[in-house]
């Protein structure tokens, strides 16, 4: 690979700004905390190196051709506590609120992607993938764990119901995609055209169906474990009552910014980080409010609460471009703290106690993705580099995954326990070769730098 003379000299500069921050990054990291006061600095400071470092980390890998979000992740990896230790696990523990915060932001983003009437002028190619490519990775994951789990040490002990209520389970988590690492990737790559509109509406659409479907999957995987039987209408019920509250939440914020944007305008980003929190936030106190003091079992989804507003921001209001080009204009400070932060997560643990298991998973998800994108695409009629390169766009998972596996650890802990350590285990390998493979599919098919 071919370095001009400037390229070279970034590099190098780069490389000792680098070397300079994480110089000074671990002499601080040793020094001795004696106050409330210094611990909370700590943090601070913590958060603000390992962005400056994932940063100047991503200038200088795109060097090798790997994309910028790759960087990212690697640098949030070396910083995390499997690697080098800087960031302990307790401090991870105390950031996972800002990745909260940062997750309801990309939300945000990922419905405001959406546009409605080019939804309807690719409803039949976008109704296509997401059936297909649902189907096979569910069916195919699920069968697996069905029939092969019992030869791995993380699910020998299960009984037949908790088999299958993890198989329908995983198989679930398995079909979920990544909106924020496709947007991240799209956005680097200045991509557009029929193969990135097609994946983008794809991933975004079947991860809000996958929220809902998991829903409905977490009830029926208790009544198999508790041995009960069948779903009951009234679980039937309260699964359609938080999946329309939280959409028509969506609805109303998303109106309430557009009327902020019309009226105010300035200060903008600001107000949509705090609408983001308070929606992550609020979200929480008031599930919390319906489990231990009404005895209901309500929970609003603050993703899909976000992703609606967001949809309904760009398309119901005046304000929608405008909308649009204001979050896209702070994408790139949330992509660094979103994703140095996962790969400080990634639990490295978690991978070596059921790597095998894990590495089955990611080939058995792979191929299901390959036929159902593929099969979608012979449908519809799409160019066959696009089939053939379609399933690399959908490999990379993150933010929603590990939330389903969480809600299904609190939820179900008797197998969400070993559930959340295969998830981890899997998003681990996914989230390192995904963006790199979407980057790659992005340049076969031609549309790299296209925007």
């Amino acid at each position: 690979m071919q370095i001009s003379r400037n390229n070279h000299q970034e590099l190098f500069l780069n490389v000792v700004i680098l070397i300079l921050i994480c110089s000074v990054g671990f002499l601080i990291r040793y020094v001795e905390i004696r106050s409330i006061e210094q611990d909370a600095g700590w943090i601070n400071f913590s958060l603000g190196f390992v962005l400056l470092a994932a940063f100047v980390f991503a200038r200088i890998i795109t060097v090798t051709g790997l994309p910028q979000l790759s960087g990212y992740i690697f640098a949030g990896i070396l910083a995390g506590p499997f690697v080098s230790g800087f960031l302990s696990m307790e401090t991870v523990e105390r950031l996972r609120l800002i990745d909260g915060l940062a997750l309801s932001f990309i939300a945000l983003a990922a419905g405001a992607e959406l546009r409605f009437d080019r939804i309807r002028q690719r409803i039949k190619a976008l109704g296509a993938n997401i059936f297909l490519i649902s189907v096979t990775v569910f069916v195919s994951a699920g069968l697996f764990i069905l029939f092969a789990g019992s030869y791995f040490p993380i699910i020998a002990g299960f009984s037949a119901a908790q088999t299958m209520a993890f198989a329908i389970l995983f198989g679930v988590i398995a079909a979920s995609l990544s909106p924020a690492s496709a947007i991240a990737i799209i956005d680097e790559c200045n991509a557009t055209g029929r193969f990135t509109e097609t994946v983008l509406g794809v991933i975004i659409l079947a991860d809000i169906l996958i929220i809902i479907a998991f829903t409905v999957a977490l009830a029926v995987s208790k009544q198999i474990v508790a041995g009960t039987g069948g779903m009951h209408w009234q679980i039937v019920t309260m699964l359609t009552g938080e999946i329309t509250l939280s959409l028509v939440i969506g609805a109303v914020l998303g109106k309430a910014i557009a009327v902020y944007i019309g009226r105010i305008g300035y200060d903008f980003i600001l107000f949509l980080v705090f609408v983001a929190f308070a929606v992550t936030r609020i979200s929480m106190a008031i599930n919390e409010l319906m489990d231990v003091h009404m005895n209901l079992s309500l929970h609003l989804e603050p993703l899909l609460i976000c992703m609606s507003a967001g949809f309904f921001v760009r398309n119901f209001s005046p304000s929608g471009t405008f909308f649009l080009k204001s979050l896209d204009r702070t994408a790139l400070p949330v992509y660094v703290l979103f994703f140095s932060l996962a790969g400080a997560t990634l639990n490295f643990e978690s991978l070596r106690m059921c790597w095998s298991l894990a590495l089955f998973l990611v080939v058995i998800r792979a191929l299901g993705l390959l036929i159902g994108s593929w099969a979608a695409g012979r449908m519809i009629g799409d160019p066959e580099s696009h089939n053939r390169s379609a399933w690399m766009a959908y490999l990379t998972q993150a933010g929603v995954s590990i939330g389903l596996a969480q809600l299904a650890l609190r939820e179900l802990p008797e197998i969400g326990v070993h559930l959340n350590t295969v998830v981890l285990a899997v998003i681990a390998i996914n989230q390192v070769i995904g963006p790199i493979l979407f980057k790659v599919a992005l340049e076969h098919v031609g549309e790299r730098g296209q925007n």
